[in-house]
């Protein structure tokens, strides 16, 4: 059986080598998202993919996490960019074919590990759902402030009929919280562990070993490129770059595949406070790590090439 951790990075480009990105004033080894880099120590190259899908405009998250988990094309997309949550549109299309359902209907226990810690109870079908029409219901227990706030990724978890994972799964270290650290959880009051990277990165590997198939969603780079400073987004890379570093020192090159990418450009250009147009990197490192590089030239190429990768041979 195939082994592969996808991490989605959002926000993250291929920007240029300088002082406003991040990712090179750190001097990350396992990120290394800029021009003339996009290199590892072992000599694994990255990859940089389009996220523009020939729209005008700079791409967005709704949109751009349609093409990326479920192969969708500027076509079905409807041939703009849409920011934030998914419309009823891009909703059909998340329920239709996405990742996590693709791999699940071929028997693949494919898991999202993202825990949801005090609401995981309320994304279950008995609270809401997606409507094959695109629409989303929700129970009257479902929080009003929560109803525009469901993501693409939590769209996938509905459509494949998974429960999330809790804050008991945290602590337990078979899941982790969006902002893997859980330093804004326990800011809140929930009595959880802080995980270091290397920490993080021992839950990630022990996922892949009980799931042939493990996404993790990381959207705090997307969020510290809009409201942050420099100071606090390098130090953000560089815990994500230990973290990234820990995983590839645990798995195995010649079982386990891992593949990081992203949905639009931000983080890598301080200079502006907004998206950019530029690639997106693709990591495809490991067992399957040439043949995806060699298939995926787009965003909306990496959902096809990884479910490709678990059809009979």
């Amino acid at each position: 059986m195939e082994r592969l951790s996808f991490i989605f990075v959002d926000g993250c480009g291929v920007g240029r080598p300088g002082g406003e990105n991040p990712f090179y004033a750190s001097g990350c080894r396992f990120l290394p998202f800029w021009r003339g880099g996009m290199r590892l120590g072992d000599g694994t190259p990255l990859a940089a993919i389009d996220a523009c899908l020939g729209i005008p405009g700079a791409p967005q998250s709704a949109s751009g996490q349609t093409a990326l988990f479920c192969g969708a094309t500027a076509g079905e997309i409807g041939r703009r960019h849409r920011n934030g949550y998914p419309d009823l549109a891009l909703r059909r299309l998340v329920r239709e074919r996405n990742l996590l359902s693709l791999l699940r209907r071929k028997g693949i226990d494919a898991r999202y590990l993202n825990a949801y810690p005090a609401h995981e109870r309320l994304f279950t079908s008995r609270h809401v759902r997606i409507e094959p029409d695109g629409r989303l219901w929700f129970s009257p227990a479902f929080p009003e402030r929560f109803r525009r706030m469901i993501s693409v990724t939590s769209c996938m978890l509905l459509a494949s009929g998974q429960r999330p994972f809790s804050a008991a799964d945290i602590r337990n270290r078979r899941a982790l919280y969006q902002d893997y650290g859980n330093r804004s959880l326990v800011a809140q009051g929930l009595r959880l562990p802080v995980f270091t990277p290397a920490q993080a990165a021992a839950v990630l590997r022990g996922a892949a070993r009980r799931h042939p198939f493990v996404l993790y969603e990381y959207f705090q780079t997307d969020v510290y490129a809009h409201r942050r400073g420099p100071e606090e987004c390098a130090a953000l890379v560089r815990d994500l770059d230990a973290l990234l570093g820990a995983l590839l020192a645990a798995l195995d090159p010649e079982r386990d595949t891992l593949v990081l990418t992203s949905d639009h450009g931000n983080l890598e250009d301080l200079s502006l406070r907004g998206h950019t147009r530029n690639p997106v990197p693709l990591l495809a490192w490991g067992r399957h790590g040439g043949r995806l590089r060699r298939k995926i030239r787009s965003i909306n190429d990496v959902a096809p090439a990884i479910v490709e990768l678990y059809e009979p041979s």
